[in-house]
């Protein structure tokens, strides 16, 4: 396997800058020659068929426990500045129904200032088996968990972010998936565990509903799936053959998702057992949150192309799609925006919008549905309300995109502050 696989490209800018060229040409070349237009006609029909498809496929549901399967598994979880949640999800780790002999439990003090230090120590008094790491902190969870990940001996790796809980049977109803051997990771379904402070974490968890829905029926047609880094489990081989987990980007889970693909191996989504995590209760940190993300999603997409048009028509077919609605689509905006109000022209890119709001739109009725019980007027007004809470990610792909172009390097990491039980 060409090492090109492992090794993000150093030249982003210049990539991020043909991009925007590209798509604000081809645009402008839609208004400027209407007969051009057929060609969005003709991508249009297919990304409807291919949107068609997913929507109405019908996952498979993943639910198995074993005793006959009980790997290593070790469980890591990077921490700075955590003291606020630390405890909680330690405790929790330490009443997961998994063979404790089984079971390797490391947390990454990554250059703390506050008093995660002094609470770990406690910890581990109370929790003899607790194993902790400390570092210098460099900036970046990839770099935490390279730290540490020599010192593991799973054959299964758990990522878990310092804000999580998990349910005791999570790993018993994770684990056995990796009987499959072509299953290189796991990726469970995510809730936020303060959802009722305020209309934002009222969202988040939507969002997160709405993420599980796309993501089972990716899935469905052979497509592929995403990695969220909290409550994601990957073969400790995998890693291995990666070198770890890439520390030039500043979203390490969504990069290790072309790595997993480009090697031939499968991710697979749960949506049961489903890991909690805190949501941001304000707009200021939920903009850094979500720009980061933006800027980690976009960059693989130029670190690992051309090689991810290797992968098969169905993955290829979807992730085209998707690499459209989310990145180009909101950039392609601007210049249709600039000629529908100064030429009187119309809109080309509605057809494009109109597949992302359906797809977003069944997306959220449906995990409403399943997983929070929602019926009639309750489930049509969240349904609202999501879908505005969606809008913001417009402008945040509008700036990250931009920005690339410009930046020489990556943006810094910054992690999101938790509160704990006091949110």
């Amino acid at each position: 396997m060409a090492s090109s696989i492992y090794q993000p490209s150093s030249d982003r800018r210049l990539k991020a800058t043909l991009v925007v060229i590209l798509t604000w040409g081809f645009v402008s070349l839609l208004h400027w020659r209407p007969e051009t237009q057929w060609f969005m006609v003709g991508l249009t029909l297919v990304f409807t068929v291919q949107t068609l498809r997913m929507l109405l496929a019908k996952p498979t549901t993943l639910v198995v426990e074993s005793d006959a399967y009980l790997p290593q598994v070790s469980i890591l979880v990077p921490a700075k500045n955590e003291s606020a949640v630390l405890a909680d999800l330690v405790h929790s780790l330490f009443q997961l129904n998994y063979p404790s002999d089984r079971l390797d439990i490391w947390v990454v003090d990554d250059g703390s200032t506050d008093e995660t230090p002094q609470i770990l120590r406690q910890l581990q008094t109370q929790f003899p088996s607790l194993q902790v790491h400390q570092r210098e902190s460099k900036g970046g969870k990839s770099g935490a968990l390279n730290a540490v990940f020599p010192f593991t001996q799973g054959e299964i790796i758990l990522i878990s972010d310092a804000d999580a809980l998990l349910p005791a049977n999570f790993l018993r109803q994770t684990v056995p998936l990796f009987q499959n051997k072509s299953t290189g990771a796991v990726q469970a379904r995510k809730k936020i565990i303060n959802a009722d402070t305020n209309f934002l974490t009222r969202c988040q968890q939507m969002e997160m509903l709405c993420d599980s829905f796309v993501q089972t029926h990716r899935i469905a047609i052979g497509g592929m799936a995403e990695l969220r880094g909290n409550g994601m489990l990957v073969r400790r081989e995998l890693l291995e053959k990666f070198n770890g987990w890439n520390e030039d980007t500043v979203t390490d889970d969504l990069d290790l998702c072309f790595k997993i693909y480009l090697v031939g191996a499968e991710i697979e989504f749960v949506a049961v057992p489903a890991i909690q995590e805190e949501g941001v209760t304000n707009w200021r940190n939920l903009w850094r949150q979500h720009c980061r993300w933006a800027e980690g999603g976009y960059q693989r997409y130029l670190d690992y192309f051309p090689q991810i048009l290797t992968l098969g028509k169905a993955k290829e077919i979807d992730l085209i799609l998707f690499f459209i609605l989310q990145f180009l689509l909101p950039i392609g905006l601007i210049p249709d925006l600039f000629w529908t109000i100064f030429y009187s022209d119309r809109p080309v890119l509605l057809p494009l919008q109109t597949l992302l709001s359906i797809i977003l739109t069944v997306a959220f009725i449906t995990g409403l549905y399943q997983f929070q019980s929602l019926r009639g007027l309750s489930l049509l007004w969240a349904t609202i309300q999501g879908s505005l809470y969606m809008v913001h990610w417009i402008p945040v792909m509008m700036v990250v995109t931009l920005r690339m172009c410009v930046q020489k390097q990556r943006s810094r990491w910054i992690k999101t502050e938790h509160r704990g039980r006091t949110v």
